[in-house]
């Protein structure tokens, strides 16, 4: 009986924890949510400032959102990751002892499962924030990781095509706002062009670096004001704190693209 009492209360204890875990990655996320939409409102307040001041505005807060991501990721990664890691571990060695009834076998299996969909759940989030491959091996590599997860989906046909090397790119904010200039178009064209094909290209020209990102999308009209939406303007911004050049060009029915020398 006192065995039976004793294994319900640590299984008690590891559903209690695994809700704490779970609350603690909601927090964080919706944190930075928060700080995103302040930055948003802090944006549009300022519509009235002179364009230069409102140019350095933006560039500021896309840095801010960035140390955010890298502050969140690590969070996730090194607090929560790895308590729950040591959870699974503590868990495992709870179902090693003598199973007393049918339905505590149940249980044992349910919170094995949870706890594997809450790692698979924080690891997400934190490769989605910084994606460690960016930071330790470069853009290139990082690039072809994310076409494989896009491919993986089966919506549609990425390529990824380059002739440089990452000592081309050695400025790690380069490399991070290139990165985030593909994911947000790779975004745009998954959730709004209806494209079935993206081919991405980062080339080389003497002292010239430049990126090619096409789509046989449903295109847009570019003079359209709602077109150009955050997406895009986060784009521009990104682009001039490389000390770029894009150029964009669209229509209606004619697929997208946006060339940008660096």
């Amino acid at each position: 009986m006192e065995s039976s009492f004793y294994t319900s209360q640590i299984v008690v204890f590891v559903i209690i924890v695994i809700v704490f875990m779970l609350l603690m990655a909601l927090v964080v996320v919706l944190l930075s949510n928060r700080a995103e939409k302040q930055i948003f409102r802090q944006r549009m307040d300022n519509q009235d400032l002179q364009l230069k001041h409102q140019q350095e505005l933006l560039e500021r807060n896309l840095l801010v959102q960035e140390e955010e991501r890298q502050t969140i990721a690590a969070q996730l990664h090194d607090d929560i990751g790895s308590k729950l890691g040591v959870l699974h571990l503590t868990f495992h060695r709870l179902r090693r002892m003598e199973a007393m009834t049918e339905q505590y076998n149940t249980m044992c299996e349910e919170i094995d499962g949870l706890i594997d969909k809450t790692l698979d759940a924080s690891r997400r989030i934190s490769h989605g924030l910084l994606p460690p491959t960016l930071e330790d091996f470069g853009i290139l590599e990082a690039l072809n990781e994310f076409c494989e997860g896009v491919r993986y989906t089966g919506v549609l046909d990425i390529q990824f095509e380059y002739n440089i090397t990452r000592a081309d790119i050695p400025d790690p904010l380069v490399e991070l706002n290139l990165f985030r200039i593909i994911q947000e178009l790779t975004n745009n064209s998954l959730k709004y062009s209806q494209a079935t094909k993206i081919t991405i290209q980062l080339m080389k020209h003497e002292a010239r670096k430049a990126l090619r990102y096409r789509d046989n999308g449903q295109g847009f009209d570019p003079e359209n004001t709602i077109s150009k939406g955050l997406g895009l303007k986060n784009l521009e911004n990104r682009v001039r704190m490389i000390n770029g050049i894009s150029q964009i060009n669209t229509a209606p029915g004619k697929g997208f693209e946006a060339f940008i020398t660096f």
